[in-house]
């Protein structure tokens, strides 16, 4: 079967393929490896891998945020981030990866927007979120939120 490529904006070539959604099972995978993130770290048995998975989450959802109507606001990237950096905080001076009632909430609230995210992307659009990640994680910033990665 011969794929086609489609011109998009200047001059970038897009195959069919990335210009589908991503799979219902990719979507499905992603969601459930993020809300395990978020019930391990919610039930007190979190570790600094669930963190990092719960920061890569917010950072996506930031660089989709117009992907869907209901994530534009940056105050619901900030509150996540820094729901996550108070756990970061807290498990540095030895206690518990854990988040507070409130902190959980913003967590959550992420967890939400990327799912509905997930659901509209393009692949394309999810490869370059992806890529814009990889540039901020080996950049010195301590947040794109805000910088333009």
């Amino acid at each position: 079967m011969e794929r086609r490529a489609m011109k998009q904006g200047c001059g970038a070539v897009q195959s069919k393929e990335m210009l589908l959604p991503l799979s219902t099972e990719k979507v499905r995978a992603i969601s459930l490896e993020n809300h395990l993130a978020l019930s391990m770290v919610r039930a007190g048995r979190g570790e600094s891998e669930q963190i990092i998975d719960l920061l890569r989450v917010v950072y996506l959802a930031f660089y989709l945020r117009d992907e869907t109507a209901s994530d534009a606001d940056l105050g619901l990237y900030r509150k996540a981030e820094a729901a996550l950096g108070a756990c970061i905080g807290r498990a540095e001076r030895g206690k518990k990866w854990l988040l507070l009632d409130h902190e959980r909430a913003a967590a959550q609230r992420i967890l939400v927007v990327h799912d509905e995210q997930l659901a509209a992307v393009p692949k394309h659009r999810y490869v370059a979120a992806w890529d814009r990640l990889q540039r901020f994680i080996s950049s010195d910033a301590r947040s794109p939120i805000g910088c333009d990665f």
